[in-house]
């Protein structure tokens, strides 16, 4: 009884989630249709498992066909491979053409010829059931094939690090040292000595040897031999290691862990929890999931919640919520979202809206401004320190040019990796051979930096001149937004007077302001007359000049 009145008062709970139901996912390559829909046919487009032979028969099984017996081996029911991906299939199904009334909702299976029948990822035999019509794409996962469990360990000397590489680098390689010496091979060190399938993961592998097992403080380098490379941990050898790598860094990974859900938590709830329905018998009690633990990424600090293996490749409905329980009278706040559990999936949670997000670009990022005085023919950025610029050396291209203020500044766009990193910059002339001292910052904001063959130095400078033609007995400068130029109307009074190529100048230092936005006004002191009610949006930095009248302004070149 307890369960019937839990049930009747969720139902409509689940109605007003559906009613939140939004479905924008970021597809991956794998989730990308390889094959033209047909009207009078139904299409799968499968995704087999890594390691499925491109030269391999694929054939689908089902009481719809006569089983493995008529199926197998009968290219009417063969797998076609796509020519687009190395990890899909396709067959195009005539219902006109099934056996006995039976459908695809019966229960089906997918069968390789080199590899056996399709397997869970707990060796256990696979039936999908779907109920679809002609005229559709469906996407279908395989997680294993039956060869994969009867294949013997394979045997490694001494311990193991197995590396999940998504460097996109074409060859890799692992070098240890430690003290003055090497530990591994000299530069650059172990060739991968295979592959293994681990829980759907296909990972590169390298035996440290034996001879090697308990040895400490060993520092690891990951390279192509090609240019390319990256620090990895110091370790000792007591254990196999488990990496995730990209071209830029590592990350030790749990091999028997299940995908995660990483959420960048601003919905200001209080608390987060989630339900995760659409999943047989692996669906938690409302409200759900409470996060495992909170993971920093590019600077953002996510929550993350973990989960079973058995959900890997699922389709699920993940309604993230308030963790308001049944007989709680507060108001549940949730988003619903649509997913295919084939990898981690990243969502950012406001007030407003739930979204799935990109780690690599999400999150707060900043730029350096360079004025390149050097008379090189090019500019390269490389840093080091509690974040990389650049995967290797000579570190990342100019991203774009802006002129501010007459100046012509070089701009470097950092990822949110950088923010809030101290780093050491090394600016060069991209490999060529020469190159400055090191200038150390932590990136907590947009820096505008000088660099000439003698060095690097920060711009900390910015004034305004002004050539006056107003006729005024008095000129004062009030500004607002980023930057507020006096406390209040009518602003800031003259600094002083220069004389630049027999032109006499007013002045106003803003140095307090530097690399900040302002909107101008130039005014006669509050008497009544000013230039520009909404003010001159104006990037403080540098020197800056203007020549006014009483009615209007116009800005000059440097002189």
């Amino acid at each position: 009884m307890k369960k019937i009145i839990y049930w009747l008062f969720m139902l409509p709970l689940f109605a007003l989630l559906n009613g939140c139901d939004d479905t924008d996912t970021i597809i991956f390559d794998d989730e990308l249709p390889q094959f033209e829909i047909k009207a009078n046919a139904i299409l799968l487009e499968v995704i087999m498992p890594k390691g499925s032979a491109a030269d391999d028969e694929y054939y689908i099984v089902g009481d719809f066909n006569g089983g493995a017996e008529a199926a197998v081996g009968n290219l009417e029911w063969q797998l076609e491979k796509a020519t687009g991906s190395e990890s899909k299939w396709g067959i195009y199904l005539l219902p006109s053409t099934f056996k006995d009334g039976k459908t695809l909702a019966d229960g089906f299976y997918f069968v390789s010829a080199s590899k056996g029948e399709e397997r869970s990822v707990k060796n256990e035999a696979v039936v999908h059931q779907l109920d679809v019509k002609v005229g559709t794409r469906t996407n279908v996962w395989v997680d294993r094939w039956k060869a994969y469990f009867e294949t013997e360990e394979e045997g490694h000397d001494g311990f193991v690090v197995y590396v999940a590489d998504k460097s996109g680098w074409d060859n890799l390689y692992l070098y240890g040292w430690a003290g003055a010496g090497d530990v591994t091979p000299a530069w650059p060190g172990i060739a991968v000595k295979g592959t293994e399938v681990i829980n759907g993961v296909t990972y590169k592998y390298f035996d440290m040897g034996k001879a090697l097992d308990g040895y400490e403080g060993v520092n690891l380098i990951f390279n192509n031999n090609d240019g390319k490379q990256f620090d990895g941990p110091v370790v000792t050898l007591n254990r196999n290691f488990y990496f995730r790598i990209t071209d830029k860094g590592f990350e030790e990974i749990d091999p028997e862990a299940s995908y995660c859900i990483y959420v960048d938590d601003q919905s200001g709830w209080g608390d987060l929890a989630l339900y995760i329905s659409g999943a047989g018998d692996n669906n938690e009690d409302w409200p759900g999931l409470e996060p495992a633990g909170t993971k920093e990424i590019n600077g953002v600090v996510y929550k993350y919640f973990e989960t079973d293996v058995e959900l890997m490749n699922q389709s699920l409905k993940l309604t993230f919520n308030n963790n308001k329980k049944e007989d709680d009278p507060g108001l549940v706040l949730s988003f619903v979202k649509n997913i295919t559990f084939s990898r981690d999936f990243y969502f950012s949670i406001t007030p407003e809206k739930c979204e799935e997000i990109d780690p690599a670009t999400h999150g707060t990022s900043y730029s350096l401004y360079v004025e390149d005085n050097t008379g090189w023919n090019a500019l390269a950025l490389y840093g080091y320190g509690e974040a990389a610029i650049g995967s290797s050396w000579p570190g990342i291209q100019v991203s774009e040019t802006k002129e501010i203020n007459g100046t012509t500044y070089k701009c470097f766009h950092l990822t949110p990796a950088c923010t809030n990193k101290n780093i050491n910059l090394i600016f060069n002339d991209n490999g060529v051979g020469n190159q400055l001292k090191d200038y150390n910052l932590t990136i907590d904001r947009d820096y505008y930096l000088r660099i000439s063959e003698a060095g690097c130095s920060e711009i900390k400078d910015c004034t305004v001149y002004v050539q006056d033609n107003s006729g005024w007995e008095a000129l004062t400068l009030y500004g607002w937004g980023d930057a507020a130029i006096g406390d209040s109307w009518p602003g800031i009074q003259v600094t002083g007077t220069r004389e630049i190529n027999g032109v006499t100048y007013k002045y106003f230092d803003l140095s307090e302001h530097v690399g900040k936005y302002s909107n101008l006004i130039f005014n006669n002191n509050g008497g009544g007359q000013q230039i520009e009610d909404g003010g001159l949006y104006t990037a403080l930095i540098g020197d800056i000049y203007f020549s006014i009248t009483a009615t209007s302004y116009e800005k000059l070149p440097k002189p």
